[in-house]
């Protein structure tokens, strides 16, 4: 009997040979890691120690004392604060999502606090990277200090904690989930004890309970990353420089001051009183200034060999001025701040000469960031407050309105009246309640309802900018005013 031997095809040895550089398989799960470097929940990004938490902190907090940083962060402020906020049902809303909104609406002025000091407190993330507002809720009733009585489950208030009382950011296992920050009342430091005898001095606060702001490119940091860190470098240049021109100022004596003393004073095995009266002249030269300090007491002494004076002072003075412009430099470093936080348009007319044109780019990009933090702040709230609104009050959280900015930039009336006569006098765009709300909107009036006025009163003030092509025949495209086109006195209708 024949013995048949089996032979097995050998394995091809493949680069992703051993299993933990095999690929896993499709999940819809969560496989990787966020990837941040973190220790007991603090982040450690940052290459320069006073830039990580919590030492950010100081170091934000004294940037945004300088008067350059201030102004920055000041603009931004007084922009948003103009934004005119709302919540807009969802689309085809029927009348009880309708009723909903309204709701909604109504709690964004209904608080213990005004929307104004909330938003105020939310851009603190420009300052140090992220804010941190605790969602306190309350039953809509008259009894529990609420405008209305119907039973909402609505918003008391929202109330900032304070990121110098923030210890660190609590993360799930594996470093990808936010659990909720801890609050340590012990470092806020309190001249008046108020919060050492609390029975809680440290709060762990979940996150379901926070809305968590962030700003800059945080790459799932939870401290995120201060608009400042980009100005950190020119600040602290500038800060010396600063503190270098005072301390010039406070001692110019027009020259270097010079003293001379014997060599037996400056020896260093010289007695206890010669080095007394050293130290004292050492002391006395470093604090010579023009203010209290601004003369010295010199002994009336004479060498008996030259007739020279042992102690004798001068000034030091050179025969020309300085090889570089010590304001120059300050204004270098101010624009370097500017225009690392976008708000270089407030140099325009100052220290720099440009068009209209280019300020008006600039003024627009200025808008355009500020639009950016208000978005950031509008998408946090759409996708924590109102969807936890909606689900506590049980209503449909696939059927929700969102809250919304406007009037963030002042419209140019003048060149939107331009756009809209040309549009809507060659037919281009209707004037439904969407078009007309637009108008009074961008006019400060308030919007109206989905009615629309009769199709006559719509058309008894219209330009006959379209009307006609030869010209002296109703001709709002014509170059000069003929015709019977009595309306086309602006001669931009020609464009």
């Amino acid at each position: 009997m024949q013995s048949t031997e089996t032979q097995e095809t050998p394995i091809k040895k493949d680069v992703l040979q051993n299993t933990w550089e095999t690929p896993e398989r499709f999940k819809m799960s969560e496989m990787g890691y966020l990837g941040l470097r973190h220790y007991s929940g603090v982040t450690r990004d940052e290459i320069r120690r006073e830039l990580n938490f919590p030492q950010s902190l100081v170091t934000y907090r004294e940037m945004g004392e300088h008067s350059t940083i201030n102004a920055s962060l000041s603009l931004f402020d007084s922009i948003i604060s103009k934004a005119t906020w709302s919540f807009k049902p969802p689309k085809d809303a029927t009348e009880e999502e309708k009723k909903q909104a309204e709701a909604i609406s109504q709690m964004m002025h209904d608080m213990d606090t005004s929307w104004t000091d909330f938003i105020r407190d939310a851009l603190s993330m420009n300052v140090y990277g992220f804010s941190l507002c605790e969602k306190v809720y309350r039953r809509r009733y008259k009894s529990n200090g609420s405008l209305y009585n119907d039973g909402i489950v609505g918003w008391k208030k929202l109330p900032i904690r304070s990121q110098e009382s923030i210890q660190r950011f609590i993360f799930s296992s594996d470093g990808n989930e936010l659990l909720g920050a801890k609050q340590n009342l012990t470092r806020i430091s309190d001249n008046f004890n108020q919060y050492m005898g609390s029975s809680r001095n440290e709060v762990v606060l979940p996150m379901s309970k926070l809305l968590h702001f962030r700003s800059g490119r945080h790459r799932g940091d939870p401290y995120g990353k201060s608009p400042l860190r980009d100005a950190y470098l020119a600040w602290k240049y500038l800060v010396l420089l600063e503190e270098m021109e005072t301390t010039g100022v406070s001692k110019d004596l027009a020259g270097l001051p010079v003293l001379s003393m014997p060599m037996q004073y400056l020896d260093k095995d010289a007695d206890v009183d010669k080095q007394a009266v050293r130290k004292y002249f050492e002391n006395a030269m470093r604090n010579l200034q023009m203010n209290e300090q601004s003369a010295m007491i010199l002994p009336n002494m004479y060498d008996p060999d030259t007739k020279q004076p042992l102690f004798k002072l001068d000034l030091l003075s050179t025969g020309g001025n300085k090889s570089y412009d010590i304001t120059k430099i300050k204004e270098w470093y101010k624009n370097l701040i500017m225009i690392s936080l976008s708000t270089d348009i407030l140099t325009m007319g100052q220290t720099q000469v440009g068009s209209f044109a280019l300020g008006s780019i600039k003024n627009s990009f200025a808008g355009s960031v500020a639009h950016l933090m208000a978005r950031n702040i509008a998408d946090t709230l759409n996708r924590d407050l109102i969807r936890q609104t909606y689900e506590l009050n049980q209503w449909d959280t696939s059927r929700m309105g969102t809250i919304d900015f406007g009037n963030l930039i002042e419209v140019d009336m003048e060149v939107q009246s331009k756009f809209l006569q040309r549009v809507m006098s060659v037919g281009l765009m209707e004037a439904d309640r969407e078009a007309l709300n637009a108008v009074r909107s961008a006019a400060g009036l308030e919007p109206l309802d989905d009615s629309l006025p009769p199709q006559e009163d719509l058309m008894i003030h219209s330009s006959k900018s379209g009307s006609g092509l030869a010209t002296g025949t109703d001709n709002g495209t014509s170059t000069s005013v003929a015709g019977t086109d009595n309306s086309s006195m602006n001669l931009d209708n020609s464009a």
